[in-house]
């Protein structure tokens, strides 16, 4: 959470848990919302009695309008003190008013993944954001999984592995320190803690980028192909205003595993050629500088009728850009 004057100064800012309402529920989501606020208003010298003037939640989960509504009411119910208005949106739309005044897409790839496509009008268009279970493509989670997967197949000699199976299989024993792929089955279902799985993608780079793993590259380059492919199915709904942009189409990359461009970027290259139907002959990767809560102040502010000035150059920058 940040705390911004209109000019666009940050008082304040604090972390705190997970806000994501479908994971830890409406009334944990809301007393989590509620402390982070006393902490910033503790640093800025805020009496916590007062309200804020508009108060932005980009949440992950957040994204159904049902759910806003109830969220929005129950705090105003709750914790009267909090702010004389409100706004909710998912964390892709904050991302993006972050980085991008006119729109563009935002592209998530953390622990899951996500797309969702922002018009000039406002308009959106989504794709993904369905969890481990239905979705999660592209992430950290289902790039653990994937090799996993290509393991146990292997082992089992279900799908004999095109790849040496050495590095994964090492790599699975020293992260969840097991002996055996019977001893796995307990952090998959008795104690399944989906971040902790997510982190074993962090090997999976290292193999990736620095031991050139061959598996280890497949993995990578499947998920670069198949998170390009959340861009073309959102981008089909693009303003033509936004893929003729300088730079063509902006695509904001938010997540832990853009940090492993050079592992995803030839998939991601060959993914967004993939669909005859979609052509984007131009586009430009950025990288947020900034928390996606200065976005999700703006959006607040703007339906508020409050104007907040934002720096957009000093919230993110470019990392690469192609054209076809």
């Amino acid at each position: 959470m940040v705390l911004m004057k209109l000019d666009g100064t940050v008082v304040a800012r604090s972390e705190g848990l997970c806000t994501n309402p479908w994971l830890v529920g409406q009334e944990e989501c809301m007393k989590r919302i509620y402390d982070l606020s006393l902490d910033i208003k503790k640093q800025a010298g805020i009496d916590p009695n007062t309200p804020l003037k508009a108060l932005g939640l980009s949440l992950s989960g957040g994204g159904e309008e049902e759910s806003q509504k109830k969220i929005i009411e129950a705090l105003k119910n709750k914790y009267s003190s909090l702010s004389e208005n409100y706004f909710i949106c998912n964390d892709t739309i904050g991302s993006m008013a972050t980085a991008k005044e006119e729109g563009g897409v935002v592209l998530i790839s953390g622990t899951g993944s996500n797309c969702v496509l922002v018009n000039k009008d406002g308009q959106t268009a989504g794709c993904g954001g369905w969890g481990h279970l239905l979705g999660d493509e592209g992430g950290a989670y289902w790039m653990t999984q994937k090799a996993l997967k290509m393991l146990f197949d292997h082992e089992d000699n279900l799908f004999p592995c095109p790849y040496d199976v050495t590095f994964v299989k090492q790599t699975m024993r020293n992260h969840f320190k097991i002996e055996s792929q019977m001893d796995l089955l307990e952090h998959l279902y008795t104690k399944f803690d989906k971040s902790f799985i997510a982190s074993m993608s962090k090997e999976l780079s290292k193999g990736a980028l620095e031991k050139k793993d061959p598996l280890c590259c497949h993995v990578f380059c499947e998920a670069g192909k198949i998170l390009a492919r959340h861009v073309l199915a959102v981008a089909a709904k693009a303003d033509k205003a936004l893929l003729n942009l300088d730079g063509g189409l902006p695509i904001v990359c938010v997540g832990s595993v853009w940090k492993s461009w050079e592992a995803l970027k030839d998939g991601f290259l060959e993914g967004m050629k993939s669909r005859p139907d979609v052509k984007i002959s131009e586009f430009t990767l950025l990288r947020l500088h900034e928390t996606g809560a200065l976005g999700a102040a703006f959006l607040a502010a703007k339906a508020a009728k409050l104007h907040l000035h934002l720096n957009y150059a000093a919230n993110a920058d470019v990392f690469f850009h192609h054209k076809f």
